[in-house]
């Protein structure tokens, strides 16, 4: 199936591991050419060597939660490859684990920044780059279904998820009249860096982890955001996909007898 995404310029942000990194392969494999960025120039260039067997790929690094530096990734996106047609805003932290009651400022607005304001402006300077160049692009954003349902101690973590999905919609209707398109994905547990200490190894199923029992591997989230990040959902705008194995749609296996609360 032809996506329409040879010669499309694409910026995956947090895209040297995890699921950014599994999403600038897809893309590369589907003909695009992609700059990788990362908070850390060392991963940026090991990530940017790796994948150029597959494609045309640069490495910035760039930390998504400061404007400066998300104007420059932008620019100089647009300066070597001379367009930008899809950003994915995917960088991210997993933050300490502290009740509400018990977290600083400081953890409060550490995950907000990366997360929301991050979010907020590559899809900002992506917009005006389209927007400039007359080009309808695409704005993916990665949300997480810790913003649809709520974990204990992870407060900060799952308000900034639900702010992304709430900010997701709300680009697209202010960018809909220069025909940029956005949309999220929101995963639930996948295999990554970030969440290799709370999973078991691979081949071992997770029980009670959505109807699947396993989580999800990088490639299934990147197959995902490379069909928003395509041609082939013109008339998509402004949602939000759980990709979970199930994780949010089964109510809790009870015993018999036990009240349904």
């Amino acid at each position: 199936m032809d996506l329409g995404l040879k010669d499309q310029v694409a910026i995956v942000t947090g895209g040297s591991r995890g699921i950014g990194r599994a999403a600038a392969e897809a893309l590369l494999r589907e003909g695009a050419k992609v700059v990788v960025a990362s908070v850390r120039p060392a991963s940026v260039e090991a990530a940017a060597k790796e994948l150029s067997a597959l494609g045309a790929v640069e490495g910035i690094a760039a930390d998504v939660s400061v404007e400066a530096d998300v104007v420059r990734l932008v620019a100089e996106t647009v300066d070597r490859f001379g367009r930008l047609d899809v950003m994915i805003a995917n960088a991210g932290i997993d933050g300490d684990a502290v009740n509400l009651a018990d977290m600083t400022v400081a953890q409060w607005d550490e995950m907000m920044a990366v997360h929301l304001r991050g979010t907020f402006l590559c899809g900002r300077e992506a917009a005006r780059a389209m927007r400039s160049a007359g080009r309808r692009g695409r704005i993916v954003t990665v949300g997480s279904v810790s913003g649809i349902e709520s974990e204990a101690s992870g407060g900060h973590y799952c308000a900034a998820k639900a702010g992304i999905h709430g900010l997701t919609r709300s680009m697209a209707v202010d960018f809909a009249k220069w025909g940029i398109r956005a949309n999220c994905v929101a995963p639930g547990w996948v295999r990554t860096d970030m969440t290799v200490d709370y999973i078991p190894p691979p081949g071992e199923p997770l029980v009670g982890c959505g109807v699947m029992d396993r989580v999800g591997e990088p490639e299934e989230i990147a197959n995902a955001i490379l069909f928003l990040a395509s041609e082939s959902c013109g008339f998509l705008t402004g949602e939000t996909f759980v990709v979970d194995g199930g994780q949010i749609v089964a109510a809790p296996d009870l015993e018999p007898g036990a009240p349904a609360t």
